[in-house]
């Protein structure tokens, strides 16, 4: 990259680009009229000096082989997701059709900026989405719209706070957010915020029932829940953290963003958050008035009596089900194709066209350069050549020269991204590259297919280096924590039996059921991040509640039990709603993967872990399960008794 930034200048300020197909609408030949029309077109388009157009240009290159599609490039000031880019590409749609109407021809864009503005309804569909599933299911759970409507603008609120933090940061280190940031930062902040608000309240309702006034409720309330929010906060904050270990620059960006923005939320969540409902006491819930009696007892009790009967089958039958899903992982493989494109959309319609005429590898062309002393354009065409009989090459898309350095673009004959590409290119094109070149020059392969063959192996030992760290940072803050050595154990185990559980689910839908080559290859990396750290909060608050029960005189059993009929309710409440902000992400042609993997994660950590996994296996260790600490009456209930006397 760095030696075709030097040799091949592209002058501009990054902007997006698209590709125009023409071709004819019975799918023939096109003729000299069909030709010359396109060649209309394409004028037309340049001459009407769109708002954010830079260029459109085509050329006889640009004619596929089998002479039955044309192509034109589109160049954009601005980048392909920016908004002028977005109402250019549908400027030039609208004009394109009218254009071309009776001409026998048809057209569509396809592209970087044209796949753009087809999933830009989607995104706003994701993010009413997902605020319209959070609230429907607050007013469901506390039976009060202002709950819901209040825990959306403080996380509105702070969400605005976070992203000026975010821009202030990337501005002075000098990065750029890029559209992984953007698309998960909103359902980190209202998934995580809306944990802290269902945590807070559930605890909150149980004080105001107990005849305390509002604001003495809400100090008892942080009192017990905090250092579980606090504490889970932290869990998660040094788990994206890890993310700065990854050789990959998006991580590395990903990563501190994500915690930074989880910090600010669990700061709000243990301050402003707690105020604006000690204010409002219990109008908060109105017009509910259930609030005031005690809940019957429903699936959450039957649950934590079965747990303590049965602790040991209940951890068996938690396992069986972790293990079975699992096995799944065994087959998962890395899918590279990171530029979805949705079906039915013109996009989509479009590469069809472009692919009736051209390799698969078209608009990702692989460029090989050559440096040294001396090159001219005949030694570049017939090195041009050699590559050709190199079996992953489908034809030579070109080759320039400037100075000491020829560029040669390749096709290839297999989808860019593919993994069959990503071998070719590795195992085939590179050592013919490094072997045809001529004595006192040198090859350099570059190019999407190139950068992903190097990103796989970075990502591959990524998995090697963060998933460790992540999991002995989240061990630390257990143990600080808790205290104790045994229980931070098993909690690590049920974080890694849910994240395989997740990635086995994931294989079998995505890999099995829909027939894809493979998963994302950022999902084990994200799925871990969000399932280790966020799932935790579960756990983190059931393991508290039930050593809380412990120090109230309660055996082990006793205390799973009296914990899971409390804390099972905000639990799953909790992790209902964030798996439901993340399943909105199912209809975004590039998060679809990881919107569904989280969503079915945290519904484990929730239901399998939280609920069946770490209670039974707390009821059975008993208080060895915090050893060596004692479980002892806490600090909290002195200064709550202080508060009452004063």
């Amino acid at each position: 990259m760095k030696l075709a930034e030097k040799a091949f200048p592209t002058g501009d300020d990054g902007g997006g680009s698209a590709v125009l197909v023409l071709s004819r609408a019975d799918g023939a030949v096109l003729d000299g009229r069909d030709r010359a029309k396109a060649a209309e077109v394409v004028q037309a388009l340049s001459d009407a000096r769109v708002a954010g157009v830079r260029e459109v240009a085509t050329s006889d290159a640009a004619r596929s082989p089998n002479g039955k599609v044309q192509l034109a490039q589109v160049a954009f000031t601005k980048g392909a997701y920016h908004e002028q880019t977005l109402a250019a590409v549908g400027d030039l749609r609208a004009k394109t059709q009218d254009l071309v109407r009776g001409t026998g021809l048809r057209a569509g864009y396809t592209g970087e900026a044209a796949v753009a503005k087809d999933t830009e309804i989607l995104d706003i569909l994701v993010s009413a989405g997902m605020l319209v599933m959070i609230i429907v299911l607050l007013v469901v759970i506390f039976r009060s719209p202002w709950v819901a409507l209040l825990n959306i603008l403080i996380i509105a609120l702070v969400g605005q706070g976070v992203v000026a933090l975010l821009a202030l940061a990337a501005k002075a280190s000098g990065v750029l957010l890029d559209e992984s940031v953007s698309g998960l930062l909103p359902v980190v902040l209202f998934g995580v915020g809306t944990d802290y608000v269902v945590f807070l309240l559930f605890r909150y309702r149980e004080r105001l029932r107990l005849g305390e006034d509002r604001r003495t409720a809400m100090v008892s309330a942080l009192g017990r829940v905090g250092e579980a929010i606090a504490v889970s906060a932290v869990a998660v904050a040094v788990s994206f953290g890890a993310l700065l270990l990854s050789g990959f620059g998006s991580f590395q960006i990903l990563g501190p963003a994500l915690a930074i923005a989880v910090l600010v939320m669990v700061f709000a969540g243990l301050t402003l958050i707690p105020a604006v409902f000690a204010l409002l006491g219990h109008r908060a819930f109105w017009p509910s008035k259930a609030w005031r009696r005690e809940p019957k007892e429903g699936l959450a009790a039957r649950t934590g009596a079965l747990v303590a009967r049965r602790p040991v089958r209940v951890a068996f039958a938690a396992v069986a089900i972790l293990a079975a899903l699992g096995a799944g992982a065994l087959g998962y493989q890395a899918s590279y194709d990171i530029g979805s494109i949705p079906g039915g959309t013109e996009s989509a319609r479009a590469m069809t066209q472009l692919e009736a005429g051209f390799p698969a590898g078209t608009l990702s062309p692989t460029s090989v350069y050559l440096t040294g002393p001396g090159i001219t354009e005949d030694a570049a065409v017939a090195y041009a050549r050699k590559l050709t009989e190199v079996s992953i090459v489908g034809e030579v898309g070109g080759v320039r020269v400037n100075g000491d350095v020829a560029q040669v673009d390749l096709l290839l004959a297999a989808d860019p991204l593919s993994e069959e590409a990503l071998d070719g290119v590795v195992d085939q094109l590179r050592p013919a590259a490094h072997a045809a070149a001529p004595p006192g020059t040198t090859a350099y392969v570059g190019g999407e297919t190139s950068t992903f063959a190097d990103v796989r192996d970075v990502v591959s030992a990524d998995m090697t280096v963060i998933l460790p760290a992540a999991g002995v940072l989240i061990g630390l803050v257990l143990l600080v924590m808790l205290r104790g050595l045994f229980a931070p154990l098993y909690l690590l185990g049920a974080v890694v039996g849910g994240f395989l559980a997740t990635l086995g689910a994931c294989v079998l839908v995505f890999q099995g059921a829909a027939g894809r080559p493979g998963l994302d290859f950022t999902m084990p990396l994200i799925v871990y991040m969000f399932v280790a750290s966020i799932g935790t909060d579960y756990n983190i608050l059931m393991i508290a509640r039930i050593r809380e029960e412990m120090r109230e005189g309660r055996t082990a059993r006793e205390a799973a039990a009296v914990a899971l009929r409390r804390a099972g309710p905000p639990v799953a409440a909790a992790g209902v709603i964030l798996a439901a902000s993340f399943g909105a992400l199912t209809v975004s042609a590039t998060l679809a993967q990881v919107g569904f993997a989280v969503a079915v994660g945290i519904l484990l950590s929730t239901f399998v872990l939280s609920w069946l996994l770490v209670p039974a296996l707390t009821a059975l260790l008993g208080r060895a399960a915090f050893w060596p600490a004692k479980v002892q009456a806490p600090e909290y209930r002195i200064q709550h008794e202080l508060v009452d006397v004063h």
